[in-house]
């Protein structure tokens, strides 16, 4: 099976695909909740905005890939993925709103229904009938361990990252003390951005007194940060499989 160029390169693309994918919607529940304050349910809306944007095209994808070809359209999708993570990732602040999340998650949707759609059937394009079923099971893998790579990736990637982002932003406050800002900055990562909340629920009235405004909001700040460091693994990963399509494109008219 993988002597068939576009087979090999088409697992390659549904892989990198799928580990930006859920690298996305590991990183992003975690800012909505934690530090845009949302909740559970609110910040389940703001993800549909994907789902929005990939019924619209979905339906649209079949028309397309008649005009153009299938391979044009995953990578007509693909681009319109890498927009809207890349957009995401340069408007993302603690203080932006839920509806500018949902806008580039819009176009990411879009461009997932578009890819989605038209993948499936480039991958298994040039495999012989009798090994369809084969086929099919390959790529099913192939994104099944994209996923689980993303998450692991990004997952490793937030952890690390906050370690520097919190403690970079509790430096800024004047005075605080180094060995406290530790303590927080390994609360922050253990609780995975939940101390957030608990610290912004305090107020003054906590056990950081004046300060606790100060430092909920150098947490969020922190978090937001190490958020944009995670979005980047989802849009390398993206752009890899981009180029993967790329080269299945031109195999397709070589």
């Amino acid at each position: 099976l993988f002597s068939v160029r576009t087979f090999t390169w088409g697992n390659l693309t549904a892989a990198a695909v799928a580990a930006g994918e859920f690298a996305l919607v590991f990183v992003l529940p975690l800012f909505l909740v934690n530090v845009l304050g949302l909740g559970i349910m609110a910040a389940g809306w703001v993800l549909a905005a994907m789902a929005i944007g990939a019924f619209v095209s979905g339906a649209q994808a079949r028309h397309l890939a008649a005009r153009l070809s299938p391979t044009k359209v995953v990578l007509l999708g693909l681009a319109l993925e890498v927009a809207g993570v890349a957009a995401l990732a340069l408007l993302l602040s603690s203080t932006m709103p839920a509806w500018a999340v949902a806008v580039p998650l819009v176009v990411y949707g879009v461009g997932l229904g578009l890819a989605s759609a038209q993948l499936t059937s480039t991958v298994l394009a040039d495999v012989p009938p009798a090994q369809s079923g084969s086929g099919s099971a390959t790529q099913s893998t192939a994104r099944q361990v994209g996923s689980a790579l993303g998450t692991a990736l990004v997952g490793s990637t937030l952890a690390a990252a906050l370690g520097h982002t919190v403690a970079t932003r509790l430096a800024d406050i004047a005075g605080f003390p180094a060995a406290l800002a530790a303590k927080l900055t390994d609360a922050t990562a253990a609780s995975a951005g939940g101390l957030i909340e608990t610290v912004r629920a305090q107020g003054t009235t906590g056990q950081y007194g004046a300060l606790g405004p100060q430092i909920a909001d150098a947490l969020a700040e922190g978090f937001a940060d190490a958020t944009r460091i995670g979005l980047g693994v989802a849009l390398a990963m993206l752009l890899l499989g981009l180029a993967g399509a790329v080269v299945v494109d031109r195999v397709r008219l070589s």
